[in-house]
C-alpha cells in the first residue's frame, strides 16, 4: 500500500487504475468520554483501513493507496469540549470534492471509511457517494454505515454473546474502549473499569436530548467496564474482514449492495441537517 500524498503527480498518473483501490478515512476529532482520546474514530478508521489494505494486497493482488485521514465529520451532539464538528452540508460537500478529485486522477475504485457511526455523518457521506456515482458511474462505496448496522462478516460466537449481553453500547463504551486497547492500549486512560454504565435504546439514539441525558457528565453511552483487549481484537478483526469483503465485492461489482445500502438514509427526518434552517452546528457558549 502506498500513500498517494507521498507520490509525484507522474507516479499517480502511471498507476494501473484497473487494479488501484483508494481508501479515504473521514472521521471527527470528538470527545469520547473520560477514557478515550478525541482522535478515537480517526485511530480506528486508519487502523481498519491499513489492515484491510494489507489483506487485499496479499489475498487479491490489488494495489491499495490511501491519503492522510480527513478529520471532517457531522455529528448530532456538540456540547462537550474537544469536539470539532461540521454541518451535514459541509461534510457532504467536502466528501464529494475529495471523491471528485480522486476520480479525476482516473481511479475507478474508491472506498470511504467513515469511521464515525453518527447517522448525520453516514448520511452526509452516503449522499456524496451517490452523487459521485450518478455523475461518473459506479466508482465509490462507503460501507461503514452498513457494517456498523450488522451487515458485515458473521462475528465469532463470543462476540455475539457479548453484544447481546451488553447491547446498546453506542459511544466510548466497551466496544470502542476494547478496540483501542487492541490498537494501542497507551491511548486508553486508566479508570475505564470504574466508569458507570449509561444505557439508551437504539430508537432513542436519534434524539439529541436523549443522547445528552445518557451521556451525563461522563460523555459515554454504554459500559466501558466490560472492555478488554481480547474483545477488541475480535471487534477489529471482524470489522477489517467486513471491509475486505465489501471492497472485493465492490471491485468485482457483485454482491456489494448490502454494504452500499445504509438503511437509515431512507428516514427523511434525519436529512434535516441539509436544510438551512436546521443545518448549522449549534454549540453552547464557553463555560455554560
Amino acid at each position: 500500500m502506498r500513500d498517494l500524498s507521498s507520490m509525484t503527480w507522474k507516479e499517480v498518473k502511471d498507476v494501473d487504475k484497473d487494479k488501484g483501490v483508494v481508501f479515504v478515512v473521514m472521521a471527527p476529532i470528538e470527545e469520547h468520554g473520560l477514557c478515550l482520546p478525541l482522535s478515537t474514530d480517526l485511530v480506528e478508521g486508519e487502523h481498519w483501513s491499513k489492515e484491510a489494505m494489507k489483506k487485499l494486497e496479499g489475498r487479491h493482488r490489488l494495489d491499495c493507496f490511501y491519503l492522510p485521514a480527513f478529520p471532517i465529520a457531522a455529528a448530532s451532539v456538540n456540547e462537550f469540549y474537544g469536539s470539532v464538528h461540521f454541518s451535514m452540508k459541509t461534510t457532504c460537500e467536502v466528501a464529494y470534492e475529495i471523491l471528485e478529485s480522486i476520480r479525476f486522477m482516473g481511479f475507478k475504485y474508491i472506498v470511504v471509511i467513515a469511521s464515525h457511526a453518527d447517522p448525520e455523518h453516514q448520511i452526509a457521506v452516503t449522499k456524496a457517494v451517490r452523487k459521485i456515482n450518478k455523475k461518473h458511474g459506479i466508482c465509490a462505496i462507503s460501507p461503514m454505515g452498513s457494517i456498523f448496522m450488522g451487515a458485515g462478516v458473521e462475528p465469532p460466537e463470543e462476540l455475539k454473546r457479548a453484544e447481546k449481553e451488553h447491547g446498546n453500547d453506542f459511544h466510548a463504551g466497551w466496544v470502542e474502549t476494547s478496540c483501542l486497547l487492541d490498537i494501542d492500549e497507551k491511548l486508553v486512560r486508566n479508570g475505564y473499569k470504574d466508569l458507570p454504565d449509561s444505557n439508551i435504546t437504539d430508537k432513542e439514539m436519534i434524539f439529541k436530548k436523549k443522547q445528552l441525558g445518557a451521556m451525563g457528565k461522563f460523555g459515554h453511552i454504554g459500559m466501558p467496564r466490560f472492555a478488554s483487549k481480547e474483545m477488541g481484537a475480535m471487534l477489529n478483526q471482524n470489522c477489517i474482514e467486513s471491509i475486505c469483503e465489501a471492497v472485493v465485492n465492490f471491485y468485482h461489482r457483485e454482491g456489494y449492495k448490502k454494504y452500499d445500502d445504509y438503511f437509515l438514509y431512507k428516514i427523511l427526518p434525519l436529512h434535516l441537517g441539509f436544510v438551512k434552517a436546521f443545518g448549522r452546528v449549534r454549540r453552547d457558549k464557553e463555560g455554560k
